[in-house]
């Protein structure tokens, strides 16, 4: 079954982190190349039945900060071409806001030596069944710092 993003991906953004307590979390904490290991779409109507782990999926997902909020997202799909997102993103403690061409998101991140978790909502819709109904969904990731550095997507 062919799953598909349609991201205004706001979202996605926030998903990274690094910094010095789960509780206080600057843009400056961002700042590097980032791999999920996670990344979980949950239908938000039907949370139980439509709820997909996109990395197991064969996607693959790498976020990129220069550390100032500016940040760009690539998602990479087996069946599809990659999308490469750009934004701007604010932290305030753990919540996020996030900017992007598409529109804009909310959510919360968490942060714990080289590993955060980001809950998304806003601005984002994904086709459970594969039928091209997109339906209002919830991301959840976890990402892994590979590098102090960000990257080039």
């Amino acid at each position: 079954m062919k799953k598909t993003f349609a991201i205004s991906v706001i979202a996605v953004m926030a998903l990274a982190s690094g910094c010095k307590s789960a509780t206080e979390v600057e843009t400056t904490d961002l700042e590097g190349t980032w791999v999920a290991s996670e990344a979980r779409i949950v239908d938000i109507e039907l949370p139980k039945e439509n709820n997909f782990d996109l990395i197991q999926l064969g996607y693959t997902a790498v976020f990129a900060s220069d550390g100032t909020g500016a940040f760009q997202l690539r998602l990479d799909s087996p069946e599809d071409d990659s999308e490469v997102i750009t934004g701007t993103l604010e932290i305030d403690g753990t919540d996020v806001a996030v900017t992007t061409a598409n529109g804009t998101g909310t959510g919360e991140v968490f942060v714990e030596d080289q590993q955060a978790a980001l809950s998304l909502t806003g601005g984002l819709t994904f086709d459970f069944k594969g039928d091209g109904t997109e339906k209002p969904a919830k991301l959840l990731l976890v990402m892994d710092r590979q590098s102090l550095e960000a990257t080039p997507l």
